[in-house]
Parts: structure tokens; sequence; C-alpha cells
């Protein structure tokens, strides 16, 4: 049989390749052997990934009353109204064993879930999960694991810098208390360790002098600018507390701090959300109150300058309980106390439901675009994963 590259000539076939769909490309591996490798090539799916014209497209995650963990794309197009009928429903191929994932960050079309949300801190299941091609891995344990009192923080992002072979990679911050004492402090600076995709392995980093602490439990990320950032705070010598947002460059490996304006920096560090909207950096204030409170969003127009950050609007919350993502066409999507997921329109005022409904909490909405990343190797699953599924797992 012809070889199928013999009808196109090379750079002709690369140069229409990378225009199709994933699922187009998965469907051409099967053309020919030259074409899988070709398509399955690390070059090919860096370039891919980054020529590939970008449909409007959020990923939305909920958690029903019937205990079950959805995720969802839909198309945003400013033509279409945002509802299920133009959504495709992804599946998920593992389950948390109990509640929903922790949803670390999303980057290149992988997904970072951890289940730290309902189980043992020192015993977490990490997955990098691509849902376009339905390919994932588990990490490894991480080498950091204390049994004293401790909590630790995540970040996920894309490091496109290195020597022109992507790689994603996780940072891990394990913050350590002095005693049993549950109202005492973690200390700092916490233990890190990275773990790199490309290699497979964590490793610990020595020497790096962080001054702040991030929030307990209900931290988050925002990867913007190639950095990770999470909202932080400090604790001065009189027992003041300022709140800032600490960063973490994912290719040079370095941390660093991006202050807050003063009506953000002097705000108790668990009333700021860290976000992104379009593409920028983003917190949203909150002001809680017995009826509902109200919320502002701050934007910071030019990375990394103070005087960029703009409030752009303040939010009666109402029935309305987080911001949970922001539309293409400027309206913001909320959680409510009644479990339904709306749209509100800070020009005119207006809300819709969307018809999605789902756990307060477990809402979580991100610009998402398809990738090819992870499709080299095989579905990658560790023993502790297996274990820890037990039943619930069914292999292929």
């Amino acid at each position: 049989m012809t070889d199928s590259n013999s009808y196109f000539p090379p750079d002709l076939l690369v140069e229409i390749l990378l225009k199709l769909p994933v699922k187009s490309l998965l469907r051409f591996r099967a053309v020919s052997k030259s074409w899988n490798s070709l398509i399955s090539g690390p070059v090919f799916i860096s370039t891919h990934l980054n020529q590939t014209p970008k449909t409007p497209t959020l990923l939305v995650r909920r958690y029903d009353t019937h205990n079950k963990e959805y995720y969802s794309l839909f198309q945003d197009c400013k033509s279409r109204p945002f509802c299920l009928d133009f959504s495709s429903q992804l599946n998920l191929p593992f389950n948390c064993q109990l509640g929903y994932f922790r949803i670390v960050g999303s980057c290149n079309g992988i997904m970072c879930l951890c289940d730290d949300f309902f189980a043992d801190v020192g015993n977490v299941v990490i997955v990098l999960w691509n849902p376009s091609i339905q390919k994932f891995i588990t990490l490894p344990l991480p080498l950091i694991r204390p049994k004293s009192p401790h909590m630790f923080v995540l970040g996920f992002g894309a490091d496109n810098l290195s020597n022109n072979d992507d790689d994603y990679k996780l940072v891990r911050l394990v913050y350590h208390k002095n005693d049993d004492d549950v109202f005492s402090r973690y200390n700092v600076p916490p233990e890190v360790e990275i773990y790199s995709l490309n290699t497979g392995v964590w490793r610990r980093v020595i020497g790096v002098e962080i001054k702040h602490c991030v929030v307990e439990f209900m931290w988050s990320q925002a990867f913007v600018n190639g950095a990770v950032h999470w909202i932080a705070y400090d604790v001065g010598e009189n027992g003041g507390v300022r709140s800032l947002i600490m960063s973490f460059s994912i290719a040079d490996e370095v941390f660093g701090d991006i202050m807050l304006p003063d009506a953000l920096a002097g705000q108790i560090a668990t009333n700021l959300s860290i976000m992104v909207f379009e593409g920028s950096l983003a917190v949203v204030k909150y002001e809680r109150e017995i009826d509902g409170g109200s919320c502002e969003v701050w934007v910071m127009k030019r990375y990394g300058v103070l005087e960029s950050w703009t409030r752009f609007y303040s939010i009666n919350l109402d029935d309305m309980e987080r911001v949970v993502g922001f539309r293409n066409n400027g309206e913001v999507l909320f959680s409510t106390r009644s479990y339904d997921l709306v749209s509100y329109d800070p020009k005119s005022g207006h809300k819709k439901d969307l018809g999605i409904r789902g756990s307060s909490r477990s809402f979580y909405v991100q610009n998402y675009m398809e990738s090819l990343v992870l499709l080299q190797g095989d579905n990658v699953v560790s023993d502790e994963f297996l274990e820890g599924m037990g039943s619930l797992w069914i292999e292929d």
C-alpha cells in the first residue's frame, strides 16, 4: 500500500493538518504510521496548540443533588445565548471518592484536579486530565509528607520557554504549624517542591524564602503572564494583616509579589478571590452581610503595575453567592444560594437563570481550548489512585 504521505508534499500536509480540530486529528492518526507519528509528535502538538483558531469556549463544572460531578463545554459566542442547548458533555474517566475534585487550574486544554476538598491532606490524589482526547495521568505521591499539622497549596501552569519543548509544572507549598493548637498560625517559609510533566517526578526546592501565607483550604489560583498567582497575606509585628498577591513564574521557578491597592490590601484575605478577566489578573472583594452584601471586581490593566488596578464595578449580591467566571460579552457568572448558575449583566443589572444547577461551591467556570497535549503517552494510573478508587475504577 502506498504511504498516504506520497499524495501530499510534506509541508502542505503539515499545513493542512494544523488547521484541523482535535477530533479530526485523532481519527487521521489511523491513516498511516507516518501520520500517527507526525500528529503525536511534540513539535506538531505544540505548533497546533499555538496556530489553531480558537472558538470562544467555557468549561463549566458542577456537582448536582445526585452527587455526580459534571463537566460541560459551552460555546460562548456573543450571537448565541449561553444555555444547555449549545453544550457538550465531557466524560470524567475517574471519580472523586467523596464529593468533587478541587480544580487547581486549567491551561492549554489540561486540567489539574486534586481531591483534597474532602480527603485527608496527607494522602491526596492529583490528576492531569485532557478531556478533549480523554487522556490523563495521576501524579506520584509528593516527596514532602509531614505528619505534623500542616496545609498545602498547589499551583499549575505551562512553561513554553524551555528550549522550545513545552512543559507543564505543578508547584506545591507545604505550610507547617508549631504545635497541635488549631488556632495557631502557619509558619513561613513553607517547604516547596515542583513536579514537571516532562520529567515525571517531584523535586524539592531548597532555600526559597517565602514570607507570605496563602489562605487555608479555600485557596485558588490564576495563571496569567506565565505565572501562577494566589491571594496571600502577611502578619505584622503588631498583629496587623496585609493582603497581597504571591506569584510563581513557571519557566523561571521564581516567587514574587504583586501589591494590591489600599482598598484591597486592607481586606482580610478570605474576603478576596483571585480570577482571570479577559486575560488580566482580577480580584473580587466581598462585603458579607446577612441579606447578601455586595462585591467589587478589580482588574489589573497592566501586569505588575500597581497604579493600573481599576475597580470595574460593584454588584449587590442579593441571593447571588460568589463570582465563578466571566462571559466573553462582559456578563458575570454567579452561583446562587438556590444552587443555580446565573448570568448577570453589570450594565443593566439584569440576571438570567441559565438552567444549570449544582452545589454552590462546586461551580467552576474557565475559558477552555482543545489541545493534543498528553497524546504521546497512555493513561498513567498510580497504584495509590487504583487503591483509592476500589470498586469504582473500571479499566478499559
